[in-house]
């Protein structure tokens, strides 16, 4: 949301900033969420720290941003075997030497200057145009912004764009040059072309001993080696298992039901209606007409709000930032409407439309939710019991099998498979679990000796044992003879294609024409529509697209299909230069995105060096300790 709010910021090099360089240097920002004595400065700029809890709220919106394209909700842990934790972590640092950089040279943003900049920001303007502090107030809430954190991130953005724009706002390159890669870039062709099939050239027939030999001497490591496979049993005990067995005394319900009656009590909830109004005469001129029968919603009309625009909802008093406005409204009665009050950017009147009172919990009602939630609690206690079980029988010599049985457990057999979990028929093993920490481990483990017990992020304990390791290699050329013998026939039949479509190509840059030299294969040239620098598709592959624009026009050359394995004969038949197709508003359009590209890379330079002058350290202890979560107590404010 902040990003949408940043975007409209005034300034050419604050649009470009914002549309490119946001990509690899966001702007964002919360307050501190952790607590405790174990240091979570994951990096240092300087003097500057970036603390843990910031990081972890960056990384996480990332991570979900990231999942859509994943078509699931990658795990933090995920994320950081993809290294996409490294990626923010260096979004960060860059903002981060920005931010020291304008600071030690003195460039600000005043209050004044922020509070206008807020004021004049389209996602906080009514129907009419102007600021509009419901609107302000709504977008906050439903975003779970506070006004402080918003103020706070708005002034240290501003003096970023302020820096940016000293560094790149001159940026501009010559025409001439644009005009040159305008022209190149913007290049079109058209072709005739033949469709090599192979069929066109005869297949090869059966490779000799020694041609055999010598292929698979160059050829078979990178065709036919076999990956290392293993063979292993594995026991998976979670703590969801554990729990359904574990009974929870009525007392102990009772008890816990006591401690959290709060947790479960209904607190009271009101529905909330606002007007703002910009000055305190026109929101008690606004009242006084209520008093001759002006209604709420009449008001509203007058200030063309829609009901969504003063409507904020069913809130409780602790869902309202603002303490004044809270106040306010929980001390009306239901359909009642309040004096002006002063917020944060104009007078508003409030009323209430319905007050829903506070109910006490019932302990019956949520009877299934505390024993579900201390038999979560307990199982973890009972499952590290269960384990410690596991590893003493094993300890005193017992295979897995054995010591899982008294606890009425079996092992998985997983059969033979590879690093990337694909058995020997290249489909993935069906038995192997979900989390790849356990194939890991099976890949970590040595036959005949005892593997150490594994733990898995929910909590979860696991043990393998690897029963057979087939190790990777190349099998003996007899071995797999057949294949080799057709994989050579293969590749000396795409040889002698690209050897044909070679000699054609010769021959047309020699001077015979395209139709000529197809005909001798009963074959005749197709004419292609436009053809454009940098496409592909199923006829035309990049390397013959390539080929096509770096040869003159009339001339001849030739490169493989886009699917498949034909080859084409092509013959550049007509070259257009960008030049021709430029229009003034198009090239002008071309020339700022270029300007814009250099823009962004002597800023990208300039972060480089900044970075380098203030000094970096990264904290990866802090940085898996935020990651495995381990003893974080999370909260907002923000």
């Amino acid at each position: 949301m902040l990003e949408k709010l940043r975007k409209n910021a005034s300034g050419f090099v604050a649009q470009i900033f914002i549309g490119l360089l946001v990509l690899s240097f966001a702007v964002w920002g919360i307050n501190d969420i952790f607590t405790g004595s174990v240091d979570r400065t994951v990096a240092t700029v300087g003097d500057e720290e970036i603390d843990g809890g910031l990081f972890l709220f960056e990384y996480r919106r990332d991570l979900n941003q990231r999942s859509q394209s994943f078509g699931r909700q990658l795990s933090l842990n995920e994320g950081q075997a993809l290294g996409f934790d490294r990626r923010v972590l260096e979004q960060m640092v860059g903002r981060t030497a920005l931010d020291a950089t304008a600071r030690n040279i003195g460039l600000a943003a005043g209050e004044d200057l922020v509070i206008e900049d807020i004021r004049n920001d389209p996602a906080f303007q009514g129907p009419t145009g102007q600021f509009d502090a419901n609107t302000f107030q709504q977008t906050l809430f439903s975003n779970g912004i506070s006004e402080a954190f918003l103020i706070d991130d708005r002034k240290r953005f501003i003096a970023r764009q302020q820096l940016i724009e000293s560094i790149s706002a001159d940026v501009e390159v010559s025409t001439g040059f644009a005009q040159r890669m305008y022209a190149v870039l913007n290049e079109r062709r058209n072709a005739k072309y033949v469709v090599l099939t192979p069929d066109t050239v005869d297949a090869p027939g059966q490779p000799s001993d020694e041609d055999l030999a010598n292929f698979y001497e160059v050829r078979g490591q990178g065709l036919f080696r076999e990956p290392e496979y293993r063979t292993f049993s594995y026991v998976l005990m979670t703590p969801d298992t554990v729990a359904q067995s574990i009974e929870i005394p009525e007392e102990a319900l009772l008890d816990e039901y006591s401690l959290r009656k709060a947790e479960f009590d209904q607190v009271e909830r009101r529905a909330i209606e606002q007007i703002s109004y910009p000055t305190l005469e026109e929101a008690q001129a606004a009242r006084a007409s209520m008093n001759e029968g002006k209604t709420f919603a009449g008001l509203a009309a007058d200030a063309e709000l829609t009901p969504t625009d003063y409507q904020l909802g069913t809130l409780t008093r602790a869902e309202i930032f603002d303490t004044t406005i809270a106040d306010a409204a929980f001390s009306l009665e239901e359909g009642k409407v309040s004096d002006p009050v002063e917020g944060p950017l104009g007078f508003l009147l409030i009323r209430v439309g319905q007050i829903i009172p506070a109910v006490e919990s019932n302990f019956e009602d949520v009877r299934q939710q505390l024993r579900d939630d201390l038999a979560a609690d307990r199982a973890y206690d009972e499952l590290f019991d269960l384990a410690n079980q596991v590893e003493d029988a094993r300890a005193g010599g017992d295979p897995l099998d054995t010591a899982v049985a008294v606890l009425g457990m079996t092992a998985t057999k997983v059969p033979a498979v590879t690093p990337a979990g694909l058995g020997r028929n290249g489909q993935r093993v069906s038995e192997l679990p979900t989390d790849e920490a356990i194939l890991t481990a099976a890949y970590e483990a040595v036959v005949g000796e005892e593997s150490p017990m594994g733990e898995l992020a929910d909590g979860s304990f696991f043990w393998v044992e690897v029963s057979e390791i087939a190790e990777a290699r190349t099998p003996p050329l007899e071995e797999v003879r057949d294949q080799v013998v057709e994989t050579w026939r293969e590749e000396e039949r795409e040889a002698s294609l690209l050897r044909l479509a070679a000699d054609l190509s010769a021959r047309v840059n020699a001077g015979e024409t395209i139709a000529q030299v197809a005909s001798d294969y009963g074959k005749a040239p197709i004419e292609t529509p436009e053809l454009r620098r940098g496409m592909t598709n199923e006829t035309f592959s990049r390397i013959a697209i390539n080929n096509l624009f770096s040869i003159g026009e009339g001339e001849a050359t030739y490169g493989p299909v886009g699917f498949g394995n034909s080859v084409l004969v092509m013959q550049a038949t007509e070259v257009t230069s960008g030049n021709a197709l430029e229009a003034d508003d198009a090239f002008d359009g071309f020339r700022e995105r270029l300007s814009g590209g250099f823009a962004d890379d002597l800023m990208v330079q300039y972060i480089n060096a900044i970075r380098a002058d203030l000094g970096v350290e990264i904290n990866q202890a802090a940085i898996d300790y935020v990651i495995g979560g381990e003893g974080i107590n999370q909260g907002g404010g923000y």
